[in-house]
């Protein structure tokens, strides 16, 4: 029997969306037994249980060698400066994504709250579900070369849990407000950039993970109680 790892990358879909709700950045994960909503509220993860996604690289194929490479050559070329960032990245939370531009009230409304808690349950369960079916080590793990500079993450690596996490905050964000949706996917991108050069994720990870965010948000679209949760946010937006 395979023993089913915690994807430790919802450290960053809590603190993103739970910081949201009140709390600060997250050093480890926080059990979902928290969480009041235990069931899903807009996807459920048994739709990516038989869901059609590009596997990893295969071990020792090209592609492997590659992937590899780009993280050893980072390594080779990332900076104090460049780590410090991939750790900050690496914690981003709620008002990263706001920046000085949040548009709801302080302290936010317990709909909002609620509505995020929905998000980060749902995202979760579902990110769990594709670590789990690929079962791929992280860099540090596969490789002895290989050296983080930032905090290592347990779990398995594809797709990557940051990425994923924050691909689908941006675009959940870009719904509330359609204009800032460019704005939202650049961080959501450097987020993901940063897992690589910090040395916890190969650039396929970081790719799948896009792929996964796009596709979540796709499911989420068909769900009529996101829709309908997606206008109370905006209702409830600063004027």
């Amino acid at each position: 029997m395979t023993l089913k790892k915690k994807n430790s990358g919802s450290i960053l879909v809590l603190a993103l969306l739970l910081s949201a709700c009140g709390g600060n950045n997250l050093a480890s994960p926080v059990s979902r037994i928290l969480h009041k909503f235990q069931k899903p509220a807009y996807v459920s993860s048994e739709v990516f249980k038989s869901a059609q996604f590009p596997p990893p690289p295969a071990n020792g194929s090209a592609e492997q060698k590659a992937d590899i490479a780009a993280v050893l050559e980072l390594q080779q070329k990332r900076t104090e400066a460049d780590c410090a960032r991939a750790l900050a990245t690496a914690n981003a939370n709620y008002d990263f994504f706001w920046g000085d531009k949040n548009p709801f009230p302080a302290p936010l409304p317990d709909k909002v709250k609620d509505f995020f808690r929905r998000l980060d349950y749902d995202a979760g369960e579902s990110v769990n579900v594709m670590k789990n079916k690929f079962e791929r080590p992280r860099p540090y793990i596969a490789y002895k070369e290989a050296e983080p500079c930032i905090k290592k993450s347990g779990g398995y690596s594809y797709p990557s849990g940051h990425s994923s996490y924050s691909r689908i905050f941006a675009n959940v964000l870009g719904d509330i407000i359609p204009s800032r949706k460019e704005e939202f996917i650049r961080k959501a991108d450097g987020i993901a950039a940063d897992r690589v050069l910090g040395g916890v994720h190969y650039p396929t990870d970081v790719a799948a993970g896009k792929i996964f965010g796009d596709e979540f948000h796709a499911q989420l679209l068909k769900s009529p109680a996101y829709v309908q949760d997606i206008e109370k946010m905006k209702a409830l937006l600063l004027r």
